[in-house]
């Protein structure tokens, strides 16, 4: 997906050969020296064509040799972490860099909380009070499986969902990623639900605007959204994340109040439950609850203060 986006906007785009280390055996570990060494050397050549005044790095294992060629050839290190739990590359490259931004309230207090970029539209969705004045009818779910889909959710929800809807009136977006879209047609044709299925959205913000509630994986930017809209959400962390981040991430939203946090394990009997006795009334309070109270500008905030640190500022 990323390279797609990288051809499709004419991104300025160079390879380091760089692998992960965790959880691949002691022998990569052996390894690892040499090919840190190797990617630094690459990436060390990159930032000598390219002459960058600032390095931005956003984590992930990539971030490592591209940070100290950064700070070799003397380049201003920045750090964006965008999880509530900083991985373990951020926390080797917070040690040298010159400043880390956090995305959200994260286990280091020296990094500077000012969120994660997101999409301008978000910022226009119109508050919760105003959404949800005078809405009536089925309740409103929308299902967020990633660009990739969710196959959990996409092997379970129709089965779910249809239990609920002998109780209660419900209608459904859900978003299912490319992979799995056919499959999961097949699966909601068992059933006689109200449902939209779509590959991808690409007018999230309208999405959100519809919404009475979310389902969805607890992604950095996916939590992000959620609080600076202010929707009523039920996280489901993805269980195979390093460090289980996704689960730190969902707490955010859990201990504001805004939303529920399911573990997959339990999500046939507990999703369930919560879905048969929500109500409309509960969602707009949870909305409510997890709205920010002030707008967060993460990618303003980096760019004044690179445009501070080289001194272009008035």
């Amino acid at each position: 997906m990323e390279n797609h986006l990288v051809n499709k906007n004419e991104i300025q785009f160079a390879q380091i050969t760089m692998q992960g280390f965790r959880g691949k055996g002691i022998g990569r570990w052996l390894k690892l020296p040499f090919i840190v060494t190797f990617a630094t050397v690459q990436a060390m050549k990159v930032i000598k064509k390219w002459k960058p005044s600032v390095v931005l790095v956003m984590g992930g294992y990539i971030s490592v040799p591209v940070a100290i060629a950064a700070r070799i050839l003397g380049v201003h290190l920045i750090i964006h972490e965008q999880n509530a739990l900083v991985g373990l590359s951020n926390k080797v490259i917070n040690k040298i860099s010159n400043i880390s931004f956090a995305g959200l309230k994260s286990n280091i207090k020296s990094m500077k909380l000012i969120g994660n970029p997101i999409r301008e539209e978000i910022y226009k969705i119109s508050s919760p009070s105003k959404r949800f004045s005078g809405r009536k009818g089925p309740l409103r779910i929308l299902v967020l499986g990633g660009s990739l889909g969710a196959q959990q959710f996409n092997n379970y929800l129709p089965k779910i969902f249809n239990d609920i809807s002998e109780k209660k009136a419900i209608t459904i977006i859900h978003q299912s990623g490319d992979k799995h879209h056919d499959e999961l047609i097949k699966n909601y044709a068992h059933y006689n639900l109200k449902v939209e299925i779509k590959k991808f959205i690409y007018d999230m913000d309208k999405k959100y605007e519809w919404a009475d509630l979310i389902i969805a994986r607890s992604g950095a930017l996916t939590v992000s959204e959620v609080c600076e809209a202010g929707i009523a959400s039920i996280l489901l962390p993805y269980p195979y994340a390093v460090d289980n981040h996704q689960l730190f991430n969902a707490k955010i939203i859990k201990n504001k109040k805004g939303g529920f946090i399911v573990l997959q394990e339990n999500m046939m009997m507990e999703l369930k439950s919560m879905l048969s006795n929500i109500t409309r009334k509960q969602c707009l309070i949870m909305a409510n609850n997890v709205k920010n109270k002030k707008r967060q500008n993460a990618a303003k905030d980096i760019f004044n203060y690179c445009v501070k640190i080289l001194g272009y500022e008035k």
